[in-house]
């Protein structure tokens, strides 16, 4: 079959596909066909060698949509989807034609979601997931400072926090990060080159202050989250790619009685998002959530360009999509 199995770290411009075997497969695992499997950021640092507890050689990708050729009878067929931490980096990953996986490690995929739409959701879903439910525990009514609100996580906590019932405000880089947004799922909008977020969560909360705020970006933007929080906010960190050291007066900090939270997705393994995703199911069955809008396919054999696509910073969401496998 056909994959992205590396034998060494390397840049994008080096990813080619090559033929592996075949994957064995054990008694307590199904083997998926791949119909389409994402690629996000974090694939790209894979790739370079960025993580320290990943094994070579290994085959890439952390995200998936696909359908059971073998395994148990009453999963054999079915249209499955998944995601995680360890697939790509601790073992053999999505970006092949097949996947063999533990049993539990599978969600039945939306009926009402394309295998693009599928592959590609979950890293930002399961991401937003965690920050948004599993730590920071949001509650209708509350408003929620999502960053980077105009990339494939910030999507996806926009659309998970207005389910849940929160408000929602955006908080954007600039005017052209600004145009991509949904506004109607919005209470407000901020930009950073603006520097008016304070002004904005002020204006959405009369001064209040946000329950909940977001941090995908890092250092730039640390001090202004901790500000448009009031009394009792939670500021969750997920990536810090933007820079990694912060300030912070603890004085204000444990007199306001805030949180920060330290979301580190890849520790989730495939068995335990397969949990995530079983709860984000029928939220996209009922339309209470919605994909990612924009989806670029690129075959196997263009996987140099895929990965350099989205280190690029591709406003759309970049997914690979295999021949079937011979035989299969």
């Amino acid at each position: 079959m056909q994959a992205l199995r590396i034998n060494s770290h390397c840049p994008p411009v080096a990813l080619r596909a090559t033929d592996v075997p075949v994957l064995p497969r054990g008694p307590d695992e199904v083997r998926i066909q791949i119909e389409a499997a994402g690629v996000n950021p974090s694939d790209v640092l894979s790739l370079e060698g960025r993580f320290p507890s990943a094994v070579l050689p290994r085959i890439l990708g952390r995200d998936f949509a696909g359908r059971v050729l073998e395994g148990p009878p009453e999963l054999v067929g079915a249209a499955v989807w998944g995601t995680g931490g360890d697939l790509g980096i601790t073992r053999n990953g999505t970006h092949a034609e097949q996947l063999v996986l533990p049993a539990r490690g599978v969600s039945r995929r939306p009926s009402n979601l394309t295998a693009e739409q599928a592959g590609s959701a979950g890293v930002p879903f399961t991401t937003a997931w965690t920050c948004l439910v599993d730590a920071a525990h949001v509650e209708a009514r509350e408003t929620v400072v999502v960053s980077g609100a105009a990339g494939a996580v910030g999507w996806a906590a926009v659309e998970l926090a207005c389910a849940l019932g929160a408000r929602v405000i955006a908080l954007v880089k600039d005017a052209a990060e600004e145009a991509r947004l949904d506004r109607a799922r919005l209470a407000g909008v901020a930009r950073s080159d603006l520097a008016n977020l304070p002004a904005v969560v002020a204006e959405v909360t009369r001064g209040a202050g946000a329950q909940v705020a977001l941090n995908g970006v890092g250092s730039p933007i640390f001090a202004a989250l901790l500000e448009s929080l009031g009394p009792g906010g939670r500021l969750c960190a997920y990536s810090a790619a933007a820079g990694r050291e912060v300030t912070l007066n603890l004085f204000d900090f444990y007199r306001r009685r805030l949180s920060l939270l330290g979301i580190n997705t890849t520790v989730l393994t495939v068995a335990e998002n397969a949990r995530i995703l079983d709860q984000l199911r029928p939220l996209f069955e009922s339309g209470r959530v919605r994909p990612h809008p924009s989806i670029v396919s690129y075959p196997l054999a263009d996987a140099s360009r895929a990965y350099a696509t989205v280190a690029g910073g591709s406003p759309s969401k970049v997914v690979l999509v295999p021949r079937p496998a011979s035989g299969s």
